[in-house]
């Protein structure tokens, strides 16, 4: 037992944030990219990103706070699975089905750890804070960051990514991130046009 967790309980909460690193993110998988990242990856650059780049803003960012908020990001996934952008609209209540799972992942470590973790998830979906809307924007700018990176690999198919106005309208508050998503997207801009 730790901390008043019985061993098979903390075996079921461990498998499930181990799903994370078998599921693969659908968005790129509808796109041909069969072995693409995974939903762990996913949240390691995330939470990557969050970290470094929290104190390179002109925001004021709570750093452990918006790493908090990263690392409990996608743990809804582990039920629920990978939602890309394109399914949404059959999905309307996908915030619901993804604070159900995260309570039935985390009820086995304590109500206190399952209610913050539960509002810190909140805060991301919601925006009400702004690491909630930094953590946002990075997972943005790392899914960009990761299709510029199988776009030099050779894979297509991915301008929707580019394309997408609600993508670049989380970088509006933060005008550093909005400033590297201009460059990633010149960059692919020339790379298209053969002159990268």
């Amino acid at each position: 037992m730790i901390m008043n967790v019985k061993n098979e309980e903390l075996d079921k909460v461990l498998r499930d944030f181990l799903t994370l690193k078998k599921l693969r993110r659908t968005g790129w998988q509808l796109r041909g990219i069969r072995e693409g990242e995974s939903i762990a990856d996913h949240c390691f650059g995330v939470v990557f990103l969050t970290h470094f780049l929290s104190s390179l803003v002109s925001a004021k960012i709570d750093r452990s706070k918006a790493v908090s908020i990263a690392i409990v990001h996608e743990i809804g996934e582990t039920r629920v699975g990978d939602i890309p952008y394109v399914t949404l609209k059959y999905f309307q209540n996908k915030d619901e089905m993804e604070t159900m799972a995260i309570e039935d992942v985390l009820s086995p470590l304590g109500n206190d750890l399952a209610k913050e973790s539960l509002s810190l998830f909140r805060e991301f979906e919601d925006g009400s804070t702004v690491e909630g809307r930094f953590v946002k924007a990075i997972d943005k700018l790392e899914m960009l960051v990761t299709a510029a990176e199988y776009e030099k690999a050779g894979y297509s198919g991915l301008k929707d990514f580019w394309d997408n106005k609600s993508t670049f309208k989380n970088f509006e508050e933060f005008p550093e991130l909005a400033s590297f998503a201009d460059y990633l997207l010149k960059n692919r801009s020339e790379r298209l046009r053969g002159q990268l």
